[in-house]
């Protein structure tokens, strides 16, 4: 982590990314690209938005495939469930904030009984990266950018963060050296657990 408890902030709303983060990543976004007909490392719902009718229906189709196959069989990032249940004892808001479509990310709370107090995904626009992805958010639990901590995995997160001038938490769950962009991020996580010693007040001693 980047800033020590100590000097963390009180937060009341905390967003979270989907896949990559409450959950593992089994997308493999270059097949979809691929598949789809897509420019490599082009962002895939800003491409499909610019094809023609006929052709984002399919776009459409090959994405919520490769989605619902994810979202059958994808698994929680250790501590996800706890994460979320100290949070809410603690009363500070959380959100799932995803590209992902409506009825995939239901899947996945399902299946995993998962339970935030809002959920945002592809059909609410803007998406990440834009200020208003996160924003949207924040007006609805009437809480301040300043208040507020996004948790996510890649980049489209942390610029969300940096548009909407909020705190951004980015987890590192794998060993290795970290993304081009970590130094975005205010935190970085190794374990979604360390968000508790973030949002959580210390023990009294």
């Amino acid at each position: 982590m980047q800033l020590s408890p100590s000097t963390a902030k009180h937060y009341r709303l905390v967003i979270f990314d989907m896949d990559g983060t409450l959950t593992e990543e089994l997308l493999d976004f270059d097949a979809i690209r691929r598949e789809i007909g897509l420019p490599e490392k082009a962002p895939i719902l800003e491409h499909i938005d610019k094809l023609p009718a006929e052709q984002q229906t399919r776009a459409h189709q090959i994405l919520h495939r490769h989605e619902m196959s994810a979202a059958q069989t994808c698994i929680l990032h250790d501590g996800a469930r706890e994460v979320l249940h100290n949070l809410h004892a603690a009363n500070i808001a959380t959100a799932i904030l995803t590209r992902n479509s409506l009825p995939c990310a239901q899947a996945v709370l399902k299946r995993h009984n998962l339970a935030t107090q809002a959920l945002y995904t592809r059909e609410n626009k803007p998406h990440k990266p834009h200020a208003d992805s996160i924003l949207n958010v924040t007006r609805r639990f009437h809480i301040l950018p300043e208040q507020t901590l996004m948790v996510g995995d890649y980049l489209y997160d942390l610029q969300a963060a940096a548009n909407a001038r909020v705190d951004s938490a980015l987890l590192v769950a794998r060993p290795g050296p970290l993304p081009d962009f970590a130094p975005m991020a205010t935190y970085i996580l190794h374990s979604l657990r360390d968000l508790l010693t973030i949002t959580l007040p210390p023990p009294a001693r």
